[in-house]
């Protein structure tokens, strides 16, 4: 999803208009339309309050691109120091951890519940994917194209989440934006 199709995306399921989020973030109606037409990107502070406005972290408006160990780690090691995380692996006869069987599971349950969502999505375009041969080759494309599109909407159904999960918070704070 581009910018403008987040920005829209989240704007619908808060179910408010254009203009109203243009009131909410004080940015011009008009320039929120063409954000999200893909006419103009916002810049940083502009997409800031546009984020507040729609009570969502701008980091979902963020594409990191991984292409690294190094970045996968890096972001692993800032998750690992923010929030509570576990790592775990079973042992050769030495007491060496066996990298084939490592395993990051999180302390939250509700990360570990949206993540379980997620995996079952995967699994039934897995499924499908598995079993092309009893599809037409057209019914086979056109269901996995309806799998990668409630792909993409449940992901960002999941990112719609205040629940503070950093670590020495209790589990019932919520993060408030100021607008």
């Amino acid at each position: 999803m581009t910018t403008g199709e987040k920005i829209k995306y989240f704007r619908n399921m808060r179910g408010i208009s254009q203009e109203m989020l243009g009131q909410l973030s004080g940015i011009n109606s008009a320039t929120i339309k063409k954000y999200e037409y893909g006419i103009r990107n916002p810049k940083p502070d502009q997409l800031l309050k546009i984020a507040n406005a729609l009570g969502i972290s701008i980091n979902i408006f963020m594409d990191f691109d991984i292409e690294t160990v190094s970045d996968v780690l890096s972001l692993l090691f800032k998750l690992d120091d923010q929030i509570d995380m576990k790592f775990e692996a079973e042992k050769d006869e030495e007491g060496n951890f066996i990298p084939s069987t490592v395993k990051m599971s999180f302390k939250s349950n509700i990360i570990n519940k949206k993540l379980c969502t997620y995996m079952k999505v995967l699994e039934i375009r897995e499924n499908l994917m598995n079993a092309k041969d009893e599809y037409s080759e057209e019914e086979y494309n056109a269901s996995l194209q309806h799998i990668n599109e409630n792909i993409e909407e449940i992901k960002q159904h999941l990112l719609d989440d205040s629940m503070v999960v950093k670590k020495g918070t209790d589990r019932l704070t919520v993060k408030v934006s100021p607008n």
